[in-house]
């Protein structure tokens, strides 16, 4: 039997054991998955060709039922159960790519918005996403997706979707795929490439994997678009100012009939004084100039990851994993062209003037100043799952080890040039192009992180007593957490450090109490009807005991139709990275100064913030599920989500005049009001209310009339005979508020506030996805649709309105081994080509202020670098 064959067992529906079959002498020896191949197959997966003889003499089988390989605590519907097939219909390379695709499906509106769902393997608990990211596709049976109230009943908080894979039985190859992909604008070129090999036998798993990608610098100039002028004073002809903006000269003034703080540096040949008859044509006037080559929209990345994951029984009743993973990312970003200042001293043979003024430059003649990031992350897992009678357990440890190291050139040090001036030496000319050999020293700010976590937790589910409508049910689960985070700075020369260490211990039950069942013949005008009750504590280092409390129900009046509904309050600390990340500095950032009505470049301070505040969430949750029956392979959810957040931390990286008056501080000007510096670290909002629904319709046929569907057969070669499949999936945002401070009025993100740089929230949003897969040929089109948004500035001409942004991703693939003329040459199983079109019509959001004007740093390019993209991937498996 061929992995592909064996692999469909897993997805069968229930399993018979033959306790006695004397004629062959086998007695229980024989597996349940062949039994059940020859009584009652699949609607959903072929079976195995694999046949037993049926004896002549009449003999007694005891048949006994058994729910299916994988599914999941309590067996409920789920929202979406996607089959082999349908997964291969997707183009896919592995679950990550898998789980990417599905993110409109699994993304949870409850909680902080954008939550990741919870993965189980095989209806259990895994130690993190490391241990089933690089599963092929070809590996998994099917995928079943839940609501957040399965997520009680694993130990986590009902704020995430639940998606259960499951796997095939027997599986073994080895997996190579290359990917190459750049823009049709031209620049911003990424690849890959990747090797694995998988072996699965029933509960033993063996994963070994390797990735190298690589991204390409992409310029502003390669885009064509121009930075927005530096607020400072540097430029390359360069600037002239005093330390503390006085009159430069008082002879200047004179000359002038006015008081002159600024002036533009004079263009003069090599070795020759300046007079201020020079100055005169450049007072109280700045120079200007940028560099497009010396910014870069997307930075030059490479990452090495590596990943190994072993599984198997310890005993019969106990399977256990070990997952060790390592990744390795090195980053270089352009942050502008070099630039440096000095101190022009009063009786200098070049300076006209009677005091010391300063000179700012920026120079194009040695390579732009960098930013760089080098991280580190390990990860080792180790997790158990046993049975005790009816009760199940897991019990899972980890260790997580990450380091950052960020360096962000600030500048050049210019002391041997300072010290040719203070000692006189001519050498040194402030007025014409300056020598490489002055400019080889940088100002280069350090920032240094350094985590360590370990985590054990334990859960332990099963029925606790029975009541007429069915089992109650209960779930435990202890979790604790120790951390510690090391950080270090160095900020113009001033070194601080900080460190925290949190050790969080939680207590999460949760109970399932069956009130109305009709085939249990209690309440059964009712339908069926759960309730629902969970609460957790947490002590937590630094912030105390955080409680949450939470409860609802899920009524199904009939069998296609659930009515899910639950509230929940909880106390959330902030992350550790957010109270005690380096301070980090980065110059030249374009932003937009909404209290200005002009884009500014600025430097920006990020890190952390230990005056941090826990966050209360409050949350309302109402659904309706429909399978309605007329319409096989469909599903609709819809779902109503309000909630209200005391304390919610976020950053607030533009300059609104709202945003400024609640945080003065976090926004410092020039003596002319003009924008230089914005502080992002994180800060405690007063309060942010949310209001939304989303829906999620699918549709997954097979071609062919309803008989063929239930036959799913399938070419010798393993091919289906095709499906398609649609989904759309869609979110209306109803109310976004956010309140900064007590006493404000509220920031309203949906009509005119904005906490970012891009405008406010769009109220609507919708994904579609649709494809198809027939005889090796696949297509898949990704569509998404955002409404326009608007950010009121202080003025109409400072305000900033964002149109709205339509995308289509399109893919086409065949897989060579599944054509019907190309089934028994063995260089083509399994053998995929891909090309993938993303943003074919090259679309952008368009950002233009009250006067019709696209403020600069919003240009198309701005708003979305890369633009439309090509690609190519080659993907072979043995």
């Amino acid at each position: 039997m061929n992995s592909r064959t064996q692999g469909h067992l897993a997805a069968i529906s229930s399993r018979f054991v033959i306790r006695k079959l004397s004629y062959y002498g086998l007695g229980t020896a024989l597996s349940c998955g062949t039994a059940l191949a020859q009584v009652e197959p699949s609607a959903t997966t072929p079976v195995s060709s694999t046949q037993t003889e049926t004896p002549s003499t009449t003999e007694r089988i005891v048949v006994t039922g058994h729910k299916s390989e994988g599914t999941v605590i309590g067996s409920p519907k789920p929202l979406m159960q996607i089959g082999a097939d349908e997964i291969r219909s997707y183009g896919v390379d592995t679950v990550t790519d898998l789980l990417t695709t599905l993110s409109p499906e699994t993304r949870s509106g409850r909680g902080a918005t954008g939550n990741a769902p919870v993965i189980l393997l095989n209806g259990k608990r895994i130690s993190g996403l490391q241990e089933v990211n690089d599963l092929p596709f070809e590996a998994i049976s099917r995928v079943e997706i839940f609501t957040e109230e399965e997520a009680l009943r694993y130990g986590y908080a009902a704020d995430q979707r639940v998606v259960n894979i499951i796997t095939v039985k027997q599986f073994h190859a080895i997996r190579a795929r290359a990917y190459r992909e750049t823009s049709t604008d031209g620049g911003g070129e990424n690849a890959a490439l990747s090797l694995s090999f998988t072996r699965l036998h029933d509960d033993r798993r063996i994963n070994l994997s390797a990735r190298y990608t690589a991204s390409a610098w992409l310029r502003d100039s390669q885009r064509g678009v121009v930075p927005p002028a530096a607020s400072s004073l540097y430029s390359t002809q360069g600037n002239l100012a005093t330390a503390d903006d006085s009159s430069l000269d008082p002879v200047l003034d004179r000359l002038t009939g006015q008081t002159v703080t600024t002036a533009g540096s004079p263009s003069l040949p090599y070795g020759q004084a300046a007079t201020l008859n020079d100055i005169l044509p450049s007072v109280n006037s700045l120079t200007s100039s940028t560099n497009a080559s010396a910014y870069t929209l997307q930075p030059r990345k490479h990452d090495l990851s590596l990943n190994g994951v072993y599984a198997d029984h310890l005993t019969e009743d106990v399977t256990s994993s070990i997952n060790l993973s390592f990744d390795h990312q090195d980053q270089i970003s352009l942050q502008g062209p070099a630039r440096g200042i000095v101190t022009i001293p009063a009786g200098n043979a070049y300076s006209p003037f009677s005091q010391d003024v300063l000179l700012y430059r920026s120079f194009s003649n040695v390579r732009p100043l960098q930013q760089t990031g080098h991280t580190d992350t390990g990860h080792a897992g180790l997790n158990f799952n046993g049975n005790l009678g009816s009760w199940k357990w897991n019990g899972e440890g980890s260790y997580d080890y990450a380091r950052t190291v960020t360096e962000s050139q600030t500048g050049l040090s210019l002391t041997t040039a300072q010290a040719a001036l203070n000692n006189g030496d001519l050498s040194f000319d402030p007025w014409s192009t300056i020598s490489s050999s002055w400019l080889n020293s940088r100002l280069v700010n350090h920032g240094r992180t350094t985590s360590n976590q370990g985590q054990i937790s334990g859960l332990l589910s099963g029925p606790v007593f029975s009541l007429p409508a069915g089992e109650a049910s209960t779930s435990i689960a202890a979790t604790g957490i120790l951390s510690k985070q090391n950080a270090a700075s160095s900020v113009n020369g001033v070194t601080s450090r900080s460190s925290i260490s949190r050790d969080i211990g939680t207590l999460r039950i949760n109970g399932d109490l069956p009130i109305a069942n009709s085939k249990q013949h209690v309440l059964s005008f009712l339908g069926k009807l759960d309730a629902n009750v969970n609460g957790a504590v947490s002590q937590v280092s630094h912030f105390g005991t955080l409680g949450t409390l939470g409860g609802g129900i899920t009524w199904s009046p009939t069998s296609w139709v659930q009515l899910p509904f639950s509230v929940l309050q909880q106390t959330e600390a902030p992350a550790a990275s957010s109270l005690v990340a380096p301070t980090i500095e980065t110059p030249n950032v374009t932003t937009y100064d909404y209290v200005r009505g002009e884009s500014v470049q600025v430097t920006t301070i990020s890190g952390g913030n230990r005056n941090l505040h826990s966050a209360d969430r409050h949350e309302l949750s109402l659904g309706v599920i429909l399978s309605p029956p007329f319409l096989e392979g469909s599903r609709l959810h819809l779902n109503y989500v309000h909630d209200n957040t005391h304390n919610p931390v976020l950053s607030l990286p533009t300059a609104t005049a709202a945003i400024q008056d609640a945080f003065p501080d976090n926004y410092q000007r020039n003596a002319s009001g003009v924008l230089e510096t914005v502080d992002l670290r994180p800060v405690n909002a007063n309060n942010e209310k949310r209001t939304e629904w989303n829906a999620t319709f699918s549709l997954s046929r097979p071609f062919g009339d309803d008989h063929e569907a239930a036959g799913h057969k399938r070419h010798a070669g393993g091919g289906a005979e095709g499906r398609y499949y649609v989904v759309l999936t869609q979110v209306w945002r109803l109310d976004d508020t956010i309140r900064l401070r007590s006493g404000l009025p509220a920031i309203d993100l949906l009509n005119g506030g904005t906490i970012g740089g891009t405008g406010g929230k769009p109220k609507h949003e919708v994904e579609l996805q649709a494809g198809a897969y027939k005889n090796g040929f696949g297509v898949r089109l990704d569509g998404k649709w955002q409404s326009g948004t608007t950010t009121l500035g202080s003025t109409s001409a400072g305000s900033l309105y964002f149109s709205s942004l339509a995308t289509l991703d399109l893919s086409v693939f065949v897989t060579l081994g599944d054509m019907p003329h190309w089934q028994n040459r063995n260089w083509a199983k399994n053998f995929r080509i891909m090309l993938s079109l993303d943003n074919v019509s090259n679309n952008r959001i368009h950002a233009h202020n009250g006067l019709g004007i696209t403020p600069a740093g919003y240009q198309p390019a701005f708003m979305d670098p890369i633009g439309r993209t090509i690609g190519l991937s080659l993907r072979k498996t043995l």
